[in-house]
Formats: structure tokens, sequence, C-alpha cells
């Protein structure tokens, strides 16, 4: 498996890492599995609940210019390991790579993200074109939603393409604690344009809920300053908790009224699923890769209108009833993603396309 994050990168805080970790540990129990992801300060490789990790080092060159080097130096090391089976984590800037080229054993593609789209804006140059032949190259793919499953097939029209969503931990929840919490909640990565977070802090500035909110999560050095730059007016209004796991990150979704999703783009958000398997209410834009998301279960408010996006989080901070009524239900579909059930369904995949062979 590949991925260019990992869980102990202190510049990321996206959950392509946390999805790869959960599924690998899980296979692990039948398969010999290796993860591949990008060097970093401090990474070392080793044994990780029975998984081998190895990092390549790549990470001397930056976020940019490493996620460049991951994708050339993938296939380098399809050649010299050959491996049964690869599940290559899709990667920014192109969402592909030469690896289903030289490999002489399968690919699967997991589609975490397709950034065509979000790198096209960001850099003004033709990725969405890059992106689409790149695809082409694959002929197993796994997918998280239906409206990627449709952008990956109109380029790789005879791929199998597998929906499988990202899984959570789903912890004991008692009825009192339904509708409870002392704070507003965004979790993610710390990606100011993508992710939403000048939208979120728009919305909170003229009409300010009864709740702090707490932002949580980490990013590369200039997103970090951008987001202390842009909070810093709101003083106590608004706390930056940044980096969060274990404990802290569960007492954090514990003791939170609702959890904020605001992104401009998203494939399916782990911290929408994290705050249901909590039973927590979600606010976020209606975007099409969140349909998984039960409409009973979240307000939903159209994509990047601010004004409605600080009406719905104003609305749900002062009441505590609608927030137990939604947590409840929320909680109830979060049943459906337990880690072990989505591993079931890699696993079926896996074994499918190793019978391909």
């Amino acid at each position: 498996m590949s991925v260019f994050d990992d869980i102990g990168n202190p510049h990321y805080g996206g959950g392509g890492p946390v999805v790869v970790q959960q599924i690998a540990k899980r296979l692990a129990r039948d398969y010999r599995v290796t993860v591949y992801s990008a060097s970093y300060k401090g990474s070392r490789s080793q044994i990780r609940d029975g998984v081998r990790y190895i990092f390549l080092p790549v990470g001397w060159a930056g976020p940019r210019g490493g996620q460049l080097l991951f994708q050339c130096m993938l296939p380098l090391v399809a050649l010299a390991k050959r491996p049964n089976l690869w599940i290559e984590t899709l990667t920014p800037p192109f969402s592909a790579s030469l690896l289903p080229v030289v490999s002489r054993r399968p690919v699967i593609g997991l589609v975490q993200m397709l950034s065509g789209v979000d790198m096209a804006r960001k850099y003004k140059l033709p990725f969405p074109l890059i992106e689409r032949q790149g695809l082409k190259l694959y002929e197993h793919f796994i997918v998280l939603n239906e409206t990627d499953r449709a952008t990956v097939r109109r380029s790789a029209k005879r791929a199998t393409c597998a929906i499988i969503p990202n899984g959570a931990d789903r912890p004991q929840v008692a009825d009192s604690q339904f509708g409870r919490g002392d704070h507003i909640l965004y979790l993610g990565r710390i990606d100011v344009e993508q992710k939403g977070l000048d939208l979120l802090l728009a919305a909170v500035h003229d009409d300010p809920p009864a709740l702090p909110l707490v932002i949580a999560g980490s990013g590369v050095a200039r997103e970090e300053k951008r987001l202390r730059q842009l909070a810093a007016p709101f003083g106590e209004r608004v706390r930056l908790a940044g980096r969060v796991d274990g404990r802290r990150k569960a007492e954090l979704l514990r003791n939170c009224a609702f959890v904020v999703v605001p992104s401009r783009f998203e494939t399916f958000s782990l911290s929408a699923l994290e705050a249901i398997t909590h039973g927590k209410p979600v606010v976020c834009f209606d975007l099409p890769q969140l349909d998984w998301i039960a409409s009973d279960c979240a307000l939903r408010v159209p994509p990047f209108d601010i004004a409605a996006l600080g009406k719905a989080i104003v609305t749900l901070a002062a009441d505590a009833t609608q927030r137990a009524a939604i947590g409840r239900r929320a909680y109830a579909l979060g049943g459906n993603y337990d880690w072990d059930v989505i591993t079931d369904r890699y696993r079926e995949v896996v074994a499918a396309t190793l019978d391909r062979r």
C-alpha cells in the first residue's frame, strides 16, 4: 500500500493515512502488508500493528516537490519489490502515477481525493486533463462515493470500481450525552481554501454563536500561519487546538456540540464520519460527495453560502434539544461504518483482484 502522508507526520492531519493505517493492520491478519509513505523529520522505517512502514526519502523536497518525487519513486519500488498487489492512494497534483504501467502485478487506485479540479483552481494549469489521462492507466479502483465512481468511469470505462466508504471507531455514548457540548468543532487538515476555513470564520464573524469554535488540526507552515492571521481578530471566540490525536481528539469529539465541515471540496470527510459515530450532528455545505450523510443527521446549506452557514451554526448552537435528536439518529447511522465491516469489503476486493491475475 502507499500513501504520501503518515499519521506521525506533524505537518499533515488529513484522513487518508488514518484510513490506510486502519485497513492495513486488519489486512495484515491475512497478508504480508507493507505501507510506503513520504519521509519527514524523525520518520524511521518500522513495524507497526503487524505492518511494515517504509518512508521514501522525499521529505527534503517540501510538501509540493515531495509529492512529485513520491509519485516518481513508486514505480521504481514496484520494479524492485514486485508485490503481488498494490493499493495506491492517489496523490496530488495528478491523482495518478506510472505505477500501473511498470508494475507486472495488479494495482488498485484508492481514490481518497481526485485533486485535478482543485489543483487547476490553485495553479491555473490543466491538471484535470492530466488526471483524466492518468486514470486510464488503471484497471482497478476503490472509491468512496458514487460521484467519484462516475468521474473515474468516464476515463477508465473498463476498470473495476468498488465503492467502499471510510470507517471510524464508534464509542459507547450514553443517552444523556446526546445534545450536550461546550464548543463547536472543526477537525481536519489545515488547508484554508480547500477546507473552507475562511468561509467558516466569515460565517461566525457578524453573528457569533453561543458556543466558542475550536479548530483542531495541522498543515504546512504557510497554511497554519494564514489560519492564525484569520483567527486573530476573534480572540477567545475561536481557539486553535493544533494537531490532536488519541485521547485529546476523542475528548474534543465527546465534548463538542456539533462538527462543522465547511469544505469547498471533499471526497468523503472522515471528520464528518467521526462526528456521526460519536453521536454529533454535522453542519456542512450540500456537496454531492457528502450525500452519504443521511439528511436527518446533518444541517446542509447551499454550497459556499456564508450567511446560510452562519445561520445554521447559530441555530444549532442554541438548541440542545435539536442537537440531541439529530445526534441519536447520527449515532445509529454510525453503526454501518465499523472498521472491521469496512475492511471485510477491502478484503473481498483484494481477493477478487488476485484471483483475476
